[in-house]
């Protein structure tokens, strides 16, 4: 029995041994600071990370995105000065893509393919394959925005980025306080003349002279009947309404008769069947009825149009600084024969102010629904990166504009550039598209008044009943908006 307990209380000291072993190693306390770390004069650095014994953990690999970019224009299409946009966008993207590893851009051209239509950009969308990026005019743009199909670009822009948009070019590119799209460059219509064309037959003296380069309607048609030979192959001017493409070429005449509104942002109505509107269209189709025009207006469309001006066969047309453009290219690659040409504004009613030059539509990028935060977030990195002020003038000087950005470093001798904005600046601007205050579905609009533009340049074409019927036609369509 003693045996058994003194074995017994053994054991008990043994186990009461161990106890206290345990207890102290958990209760051991961590080593304190050091006196240089804790010390008041040398704080540690903000960002140093604490001291740590285990090993360093591995580099984040970056996020790996692709961005899929369109933008309007086909394969081989050049800027205004004869380079072409593949080459420029894959100088633009190679420098960002080396910045920011992980993200690859595919690019393409789409659109101009499709006689200027969104046809391209609409069966991606029905495929459910659009793309991240579509950089285009704002009307067609806007096509996308109105079927809720776009994301909100705010986190795209800086403050500073923002206080350097003219604040109307910014208001169209917002629904509300949601902003579909960014815009990158405007530019101006006015009216050319092919002053070679004027020159050869005697006829200069009729031409507007500077420093405004003005003309009454009356006036316009005295030079356009003079100049019009269609034996020689020669006509006064030229309109084209086969598709809605350039349709500013008819509605910058509109600037002219000031009491004709096509629409009232007011009202949300079209009213250009009003009887100042009436006035306007039918001067217009005296040019028609006279024989001053090419042939065959409601068929054709810009890419039918332009040869007759790079060949010499049209005297007068709208859109200056498209045909500017088109001319010098033409004249580099050694396609056509160099000839003079003048910028005067679009005639204007007698007894009326001279006509504002028409500033067309920007080019604006916006950017389809995202699932991805962190691709979305790529995506904005990538815009902030293309609307900075000189890869945005880059863009504006290709496509033969301005950049809509006002800390643009932007100065031109060239006269298609700086003779349109002086006069703009002196005698105001005209919408030509009349997209702004229009609350959705411009481009069923516009393609209503495509057709009308079609019936209208026909023989006996009935002014009135004509604009009548857009009229009705384009305010079913604004009700209709969602």
């Amino acid at each position: 029995m003693k045996k058994i307990a003194f074995l017994l209380t053994l054991l008990i000291i043994a186990s009461t041994l161990l106890a206290a072993c345990g207890q102290q190693a958990t209760a051991t306390p961590a080593p304190a600071p050091t006196e240089v770390v804790s010390a008041p004069t040398v704080p540690p650095a903000p960002t140093a990370a604490p001291a740590s014994t285990e090993a360093p953990a591995p580099t984040k690999e970056p996020v790996k995105v692709t961005i899929t970019y369109w933008a309007f224009g086909s394969e081989g299409s050049a800027m205004a000065d004869g380079t072409l946009w593949t080459d420029w966008y894959a100088k633009i993207f190679n420098q960002y893509q080396q910045s920011h590893p992980g993200v690859t851009i595919d690019f393409a051209l789409k659109g101009y393919d499709a006689s200027g239509s969104t046809l391209a950009v609409d069966t991606a969308v029905a495929a459910g394959t659009p793309p991240d990026i579509y950089f285009d005019t704002k009307f067609r743009v806007k096509k996308y925005q109105d079927t809720r199909l776009l994301e909100d670009l705010t986190p795209a822009l800086t403050p500073a980025d923002l206080a350097a948009y003219d604040s109307a070019a910014m208001a169209g590119s917002k629904s509300g306080s949601m902003m579909w799209s960014i815009p990158a460059d405007g530019g101006y219509w006015n009216m050319i003349v092919n002053k070679s064309l004027f020159d050869a037959a005697g006829h200069s003296d009729l031409l507007p002279k500077g420093p405004d380069y003005s003309w009454t309607t009356e006036e316009f048609m005295k030079a356009c009947e003079a100049i019009n030979d269609p034996a020689k192959n020669v006509y006064c001017t030229a309109f084209f309404a086969g598709s809605t493409s350039m349709d500013s070429a008819t509605n910058e005449w509109l600037a002219g008769f000031p009491d004709c509104k096509f629409f009232d942002t007011t009202t949300a109505k079209y009213t250009v069947n009003s009887s100042a509107c009436v006035e306007a269209f039918t001067f217009m189709h005296t040019i028609y009825e006279k024989g001053l025009m090419v042939p065959g207006a409601a068929g054709l469309i810009d890419d039918t149009t332009d040869p007759y001006w790079l060949s010499q066969q049209v005297a007068i047309l709208g859109q200056g600084n498209w045909y500017d453009s088109i001319t010098k290219k033409g004249v580099t690659a050694a396609t056509i024969k160099a000839f003079d040409y003048i910028f005067v504004q679009f005639p204007n009613k007698p007894g009326s102010p001279v006509t504002p030059v028409g500033m067309s539509n920007p080019d604006v990028w916006g950017v389809f629904k995202q699932t991805d935060p962190a691709k979305l977030q790529a995506i904005y990195d990538l815009v902030q990166f293309m609307q900075q002020p000189d890869i945005a003038t880059q863009i504006a000087v290709g496509w033969g504009k301005i950049p809509v950005r006002t800390d643009a470093t932007f100065k031109s001798d060239d006269p298609s550039v700086a003779e349109p904005l002086a006069a703009a600046r002196k005698f105001g601007s005209y919408d030509p598209y009349f997209v702004n205050g229009v609350p959705c579905n411009y481009n069923d609009v516009r393609q209503a008044w495509a057709e009308t533009r079609q019936a209208f340049w026909q023989d006996k074409a009935d002014v009135q009943a004509l604009l009548d019927g857009f009229v009705e036609r384009a305010n079913g369509i604004v009700t209709s908006c969602p």
